[in-house]
């Protein structure tokens, strides 16, 4: 893994440097142990070699899991679409009337096959053959309509084909097992992904099968019925939608023995390969055809109880491509990171603990190290010199380390960050998938139900009376018990006069007109492959609720007129609730917190739906418009500032599925999958933490210059200091029991006891005019003069510097006339004309910062 490889490679080298400097300072008498530094920070070097590992190993195993999790799920969603097709496909009144009719005409056929005048034998045969093109006609308008299936085969009661939408004149019967199962099923459909004997072009194909009915009150079976699916074709589109080229990755479909039915790489991994599974693990190590690869397998989690046959979704990824990451700038603002940093549904403690516990080990050796150089003292020999050279570079090599482990940490939460990005982009653009899919099918529906003989015959007609109501009445219902998404289905005639409806709930309206622009645009359809969609708009047709309601013309038989329309409203309100909420990452079937989802409408930002209730359906979704300036079929993630909090954002812009939507329909409506993951809360600010030790006066040709050796520190953004031969030492707030607090606007904060001694300790940021707040972690405790004897005295700092030589006609007296008494400033130090340092330190007054404790 290249980015845990280049830390430790780099932790290594910089471990040599601490080696070296450990013997060095042992020879130049410091009186500093570096070996505890260096063993703290080997130990969380290790710590974090671990982690980075370990989020990088779970970003590609939580993409794999989903992949494979999705890719089952998807097409599942979709069989269970086709088990209510074949179902309702089955009671189709044409197909009992062309059986029946078939039949009768094969017996009369046979009847007159040997008379000596063949006119009603040659008679019956040129009417089977015009039979049988009306129903493949039938079969060619179904498929047209739902263009999942390839075929359509009709069988008599004995397993004769006597239609078929692709012919086949070498098969004139089946002897499948479907025959006997369709017999003696109680379910409403059977499902086969075998060989099957009426389609041998086809190794494997996966039919949807049922019997044929006399009616629907009555069990005598006349036929069997098999609708067959366009699978390679589906599991193209599938794959085609989730693969990531880039890594090398194969999704796989496989049945319940692990054999593979569909490849989103035939000549990688190809179909009829066994492999091992994995369900029980997160991962699995594998082989295949003399390569490893990491794998994952999931069952599918089915639909409204329909689990298909027993297939999973799996996944394999070669090895040495499972890591590979496309390098992508992610630019977050430093306050959102941060915020984002305290949020635990995001990153882990163990993760956030890292930059803290390198940030101490710091600490704790720049403490060692300054006051290893206030042991020293002044003195300018060569000893001394050459101890505070080895300190100075401990400190720089204590300081390259924290470095190395700032941007090791800073790649661990672009790979965290970088993963929750691409997450909610898959997600989004999952559910925009789902919904597409989903609203295929309504265009589907209402076309087919449009071509029901009852209602294009009962039209037709100049009167209708209540027998012809009641019979509309009885279909729409059978049709709307099967199809549950839809809360009403109703039939209008020429002038938009609603005749019956589906639902008793809705009696109500019949008789009632219907005067809305998709109504008029509806009967305006002549061609039977056309639809209309209503707005996405309050309806009193749906308890004054916005909906779509999806329409179809009604033609008479011969389809030169439209006599009339129908029309379906859709449940949109838990349907697509449920798409989102099936869509969202969760935790033990829960939501994962602070996670919900949208379905918002591209031009009018209008909102559709949502997973939860923090949105109203119906109102405006109040982001900047660059959001909804998506084209079809892309995708793109954000982290955006909304209601107070951080959001991760995943937006999808829908593309339709199959023909639905495409460059081919009429329909247009672009919609948009919102997901909004909770990153932070806009209240956390940014503590800068870090120690500031850039700062440094370099005088050169000092030799012949007397010299002050002056200790530095900083509070907020002041570069202070005092002279060295004040300086005690320094201790950390965390090395000591708690300071006595007095008034919190009070300088002075108490006394603590140092080495048997009591120490005053004072705040002066107020007195040093300092700009921003102060983060205190030190205590510099300064020796002073009083009247008898040496006492000490301590001062809140933010962090240590470094221990400067100055040459005394550097450091400039500060003019206290011109500016007041009110400053403890002593001294300004003028730096080197070649210095870069921004900032200018100044020299403290010992005696002044005595009289504040009183």
């Amino acid at each position: 893994m290249e980015n845990a490889n280049e830390f430790k490679d780099d932790l290594e080298d910089i471990s040599k440097t601490w080696e070296q400097l450990i013997l060095l300072s042992q020879l130049g008498s410091t009186g500093i142990d570096m070996s505890q530094t260096k063993t703290n920070f080997t130990n969380l070097t290790n710590e974090l070699i671990e982690n980075l590992t370990e989020e990088t190993l779970e970003k590609v195993i939580n993409e794999m899991s989903s992949k494979s999790q999705v890719t089952v799920d998807i097409v599942i969603r979709n069989l269970f679409e086709r088990t209510a097709d074949i179902g309702f496909l089955a009671t189709d009144e044409d197909i009992r009337v062309f059986l029946r009719d078939t039949e009768s005409l094969k017996n009369k056929i046979k009847f007159h096959e040997n008379d000596t005048d063949d006119t009603l034998y040659r008679t019956s045969k040129v009417d089977l053959k015009k039979l049988n093109i009306k129903m493949q006609n039938r079969f060619e308008e179904y498929t047209a309509k739902y263009s999942v299936y390839y075929d359509v085969v009709l069988f008599d009661k004995h397993g004769t084909i006597v239609s078929k939408l692709i012919p086949n004149e070498n098969i004139i019967k089946t002897n499948d097992e479907i025959i006997e199962l369709c017999k003696t099923t109680k379910d409403d459909y059977i499902e086969t992904y075998k060989y099957h004997d009426f389609l041998p072009e086809h190794k494997k194909s996966l039919v949807y099968s049922y019997k044929v009915t006399s009616s629907n009150n009555d069990e005598e079976i006349i036929g069997y019925l098999s609708l067959c699916f366009k699978f390679e074709d589906e599991m193209d589109t599938i794959f085609s939608n989730i693969i990531n080229k880039e890594n090398k990755e194969v999704l796989l479909l496989l049945d319940d023995k692990g054999d593979v039915i569909a490849t989103s790489d035939k000549y990688h991994i190809p179909c009829g390969a066994n492999l091992e599974q994995e369900l029980n693990n997160d991962y699995k190590i594998t082989q295949f055809a003399g390569r490893d690869y990491i794998c994952k397998t999931c069952k599918t989690n089915g639909y409204e109880g329909f689990y298909g046959l027993k297939w999973y979704g799996h996944i394999m990824i070669p090895i040495d491509s499972a890591f590979t990451e496309i390098e992508t700038d992610i630019n977050i603002d430093k306050n959102i990171l941060y915020s984002m940093m305290q949020n635990k549904e995001l990153f882990k403690q163990k993760f956030l603990d890292i930059p803290v516990r390198a940030q101490h080990i710091q600490s704790q050796l720049n403490r060692a190290v300054w006051n290893g150089n206030i042991a020293q003292k002044s003195g300018g020999n060569s000893a001394t010199d050459f101890a505070s050279s080895i300190l100075r570079e401990v400190r720089k090599t204590g300081e390259k380390t924290k470095v190395t482990f700032n941007t090791s940490i800073e790649k661990l939460n672009h790979t965290i960050v970088f993963s929750l990005l691409n997450n909610v982009t898959f997600i989004s653009s999952l559910a925009i998938d789902i919904m597409d899919r989903n609203l295929y099918e309504r265009a589907n529906d209402v076309r087919w139900w449009a071509l029901t003989s009852t209602f294009q015959d009962i039209l037709t007609k100049d009167f209708y009376d209540e027998n012809d109501k009641k019979s509309i009445t009885n279909i729409l219902k059978y049709i709307n018990e099967l199809y549950t998404v839809y809360t009403n289905l109703f039939i209008y005639d020429a002038h938009g006069e609603i005749i019956a409806v589906s639902n008793d709930l809705e009696s109500k309206i019949v008789g009632s007109k219907l005067g809305q622009d998709w109504v008029n645009k509806t009967l305006r359809l002549a061609d039977s492959s056309k639809y209309s969609v209503s707005n996405f708009e309050k309806t009193y047709l749906f308890s004054n609720k916005e909906t779509y309601i999806y329409g179809a013309p009604i033609s008479n038989i011969s389809g030169s007129k439209v006599v009339g329309g129908i029309g379906i409203v859709f449940d949109s309100t838990p349907q697509f609730k449920d798409i989102l909420i099936d869509s969202l990452p969760k935790i033990d079937g829960d939501i994962k917190k602070g996670v919900f989802g949208l379905f918002v409408d591209k031009n009018s930002k209008k909102i559709i739906s949502c997973s939860d209730d923090s949105h109203e359906i119906g109102d405006i979704l109040d982001i900047e418009d660059n959001h909804f300036q998506l084209d079809n079929n892309e995708s793109k993630s954000t982290i955006i500032e909304y209601k107070d909090k951080y959001y991760i954002l995943g937006i999808s812009c829908s593309s339709g599925y199959r023909e639905y939507k495409s460059e081919n329909d009429d329909y247009k409506n672009d919609i948009l999958s919102i997901v909004f993951v909770e990153a932070g809360d806009t209240s956390v600010e940014y503590m800068l933490n870090e120690d500031k030790i850039d700062n440094y006066y370099n005088y050169n040709n000092i030799a012949n210059s007397e010299i002050e050796d002056v200790a530095t520190f900083y509070i907020s953004n002041k570069w202070l200091g005092v002279k060295q031969k004040d300086v005690v030492e320094s201790v950390s707030i965390d090395d000591i029991e708690t300071i006595v607090s007095m008034d919190n606007d009070h300088h002075f904060k108490g006394t603590i006891i140092h080495k048997g001694n009591a120490v005053s300790i004072l705040d002066i940021s107020s007195f040093t005019k300092t700009t921003t707040s102060s983060n205190h972690k030190e205590i510099v405790i300064i020796n002073y003069e009083g009247a008898s004897q040496t006492h000490t005295i301590g001062i809140l700092v933010d962090s240590l510097g470094e221990i400067l030589k100055i040459p005394k006609e550097f450091i400039k007296p500060f003019e206290e006339h011109l500016i007041g008494g009110g400053t403890l400033v002593e001294s300004i130090i003028q730096p080197p004309k070649d210095s870069n340092t921004q900032s200018l330190l100044t020299l403290l007054n010992i005696s002044k910062l005595n009289k504040l404790k009183g």
